[in-house]
């Protein structure tokens, strides 16, 4: 598949090419790509938390705060 960048975003894309961010055209148009794809997994994840939500489904808050602290300081200590 091909497709033509449209004119009003080429001063970016050779922006991004030129400050060395990215090889090519080619490679600024898969990042992009990547990140929409990335925004639409999480709307259908935050879509299926709420159905969730709605069905009763819910995790006390306590539990959601306990859970975030220990995983931050997971990320704080490198155990990604």
């Amino acid at each position: 598949m091909s497709t033509d960048i449209p004119n009003s975003m080429e001063p970016f894309v050779q922006k991004m090419v030129n400050g060395r961010r990215y090889l090519n055209e080619q490679e600024v148009v898969t990042e992009g790509l990547r990140m929409l794809e990335a925004r639409e997994t999480l709307r259908e994840e935050v879509a299926k938390g709420f159905a969730s939500l709605d069905a009763g489904k819910g995790v006390p808050s306590e539990q959601v705060y306990s859970r975030a602290e220990k995983r931050i300081a997971e990320i704080e200590r490198g155990e990604l």
